[in-house]
């Protein structure tokens, strides 16, 4: 038991510390190129404060679609388009601040446009500063916080986030032990598709009781339900 959970701690310490990846070329040329819409369309629009076009523009521009990328310029209408309130642009505006694309790296400026993502209801968002605050990076280290972060993005369906919480109530780092929580966020993650969830989840299982589990897969449903 112990071996496979350490294994499921080694397969989270690989994985990617922040970002989900961006769509591909072909996949944002056909979410934004069937509409009709030229590319000289979209620079109008995001130059008369279109809050949608300035984002559009943002991903064609990141993306290089209909024209060669230019991340500095993307980087510049995301920010417009975050500053109106527009959630992806703000989720993507600090993915490039995070990642310095466009422009100089600021991972506390990244963190405050993650939290304006979040805010709006993008659950990738909320992991990602729940892994700022948790590795402190560009915040002061704050379990408590990471793992309240991490807990509102494994409801919104993100199981990486799901998963990492699972361990911090393995390890009781940033909140109190408790493995009939683990198991309960476990099965979240297990259910959203985190690698090696679903091994990890049975081995901790295995050291409940009967009661134990049922409470295990109460809670869980209770956080599926929000």
């Amino acid at each position: 038991m112990r071996r496979s959970i350490s294994a499921f701690l080694v397969a989270l310490g690989l994985a990617p510390a922040l970002l989900l990846s961006a769509p591909s070329a072909s996949a944002v040329e056909q979410q934004f190129f069937d509409w009709g819409q030229g590319l000289s369309w979209y620079q109008e629009q995001a130059a008369a404060g279109n809050a949608e076009a300035q984002y559009r523009l943002g991903v064609i521009l990141e993306r290089g679609v209909g024209t060669g990328n230019d991340l500095a310029e993307a980087r510049r209408w995301y920010r417009a388009a975050a500053e109106q309130g527009h959630a992806t642009a703000q989720f993507r505006l600090a993915g490039m601040l995070q990642s310095g694309r466009g422009g100089p790296a600021d991972l506390t400026a990244a963190a405050e446009w993650y939290s304006a993502a979040c805010d709006e209801g993008i659950g990738v968002a909320c992991y990602n500063l729940g892994v700022q605050l948790e590795r402190g990076l560009g915040l002061p280290t704050d379990l408590a916080g990471a793992a309240a972060f991490y807990a509102v993005a494994a409801k919104a369906g993100v199981g990486t986030a799901a998963a990492n919480l699972a361990l911090m109530y393995l390890e009781g780092r940033g909140v109190k032990e408790n493995r009939v929580l683990a198991a309960s966020w476990l099965t979240l993650a297990d259910i959203a598709g985190a690698p090696g969830a679903a091994q990890a989840r049975n081995d901790v299982f295995a050291t409940l009781s009967e009661q134990e589990r049922q409470a295990a897969n109460a809670q869980a449903l209770e956080f599926m339900g929000n």
